[in-house]
């Protein structure tokens, strides 16, 4: 394998390359998650922004570029505490440059990435790639990467559904995310060596003022004039201006293996359908069972993947 030397960016170099890593970035969203190119570009700024408020001098920031004797060959951007999982470092950016492709150069620049990580004493790393990028994921998946978390979406295309949602109360919510973080927290990090906490944190990210909140949907699934689980929708919002976003589905022990999964996630659709969301996503966690089964049944596509490697 190619050896490539990785070396820090200076300011002037990052300001350089930062319009092209917001281009690029908004590009790929606006290729899979089908968001207009000017809103995809706003948003892939505004999250630049946020990400690197100082650019090369941001704390915690890793912005490297790959050099092969002197020749520079591409950039890796690597967060020593990433944000979707604080536990482990993060990749934000690993890209080769178009004429020095297919030389193995994306993969040495990783594993230097990775080499520098564990030296300095980082366990895990993940990193995340948009689901059309089918080549990356077998090349990740090479590398020593597993899946840790998919987004699976498709075109909303509602049916009838013998399932459905009635809007929970703040006091019946909290009691299903109290037992839903004492179960099974990783259903909500996607991460089974996060903490609990961890689970209550991102819980308060996504509904902050819990049931009351615009944007979310708490709701009971109710069959036959029966509570038979729960589901936790939220609307449309900036990172995907398009597509609605199922957090967390569950149907309760005695009604498992009925059919009632599947006529909750049409349930949803139906709702999405009625407030004119054109298109539904739906998180899985690798450590839910059956969970990539499930969607492989109902149609629903990789978006996003999250993935990570013990180091």
């Amino acid at each position: 394998m190619a050896t490539v030397a990785l070396i820090d960016l200076t300011a002037d170099e990052y300001a350089g390359l930062r319009p092209d890593l917001v281009s690029g970035y908004a590009q790929s969203m606006a290729a899979n998650y089908g968001i207009p190119p000017a809103e995809a570009h706003a948003e892939a700024e505004r999250q630049t922004a946020a990400l690197l408020p100082d650019g090369v001098d941001t704390p915690g920031q890793l912005l490297r570029k790959g050099m092969v004797d002197d020749v520079e060959v591409g950039l890796l951007w690597i967060a020593l505490s990433g944000a979707p999982y604080p536990a482990m470092a993060w990749v934000y950016e690993i890209e080769v440059r178009p004429e020095h492709r297919s030389r193995g150069y994306g993969s040495a620049m990783l594993l230097a990435g990775e080499a520098d990580l564990a030296d300095r004493g980082v366990r895990r790393v993940g990193l995340h790639v948009f689901g059309a990028n089918t080549g990356a994921r077998r090349l990740y998946r090479r590398l020593g990467y597993r899946m840790l978390a998919q987004l699976r979406g498709r075109s909303v295309a509602p049916a009838g559904s013998p399932v459905t949602l009635v809007p929970m109360t703040q006091a019946e919510y909290e009691h299903r995310l109290d037992h839903l973080i004492a179960t099974d927290p990783a259903a909500l990090t996607r991460d089974p060596l996060s903490p609990p906490s961890r689970a209550r944190d991102v819980a308060t990210v996504l509904a902050p003022q819990g049931v009351a909140g615009d944007n979310v949907l708490l709701c009971h699934a109710v069959a036959g004039g029966r509570p038979v689980g729960w589901i936790w929708l939220s609307l449309p919002g900036a990172q995907r201006p398009d597509t609605g976003t199922i957090h967390y589905l569950t149907i309760d022990e005695p009604w498992r293996r009925r059919g009632h999964g599947r006529a909750l996630l049409a349930a949803a659709e139906a709702e999405y359908a009625r407030r004119g969301v054109p298109r539904m996503g739906l998180w899985i966690a690798a450590s839910s069972p059956g969970a990539e089964q499930f969607t492989d049944r109902l149609g629903l596509e990789v978006s996003s993947e999250h993935m990570v490697k013990d180091l």
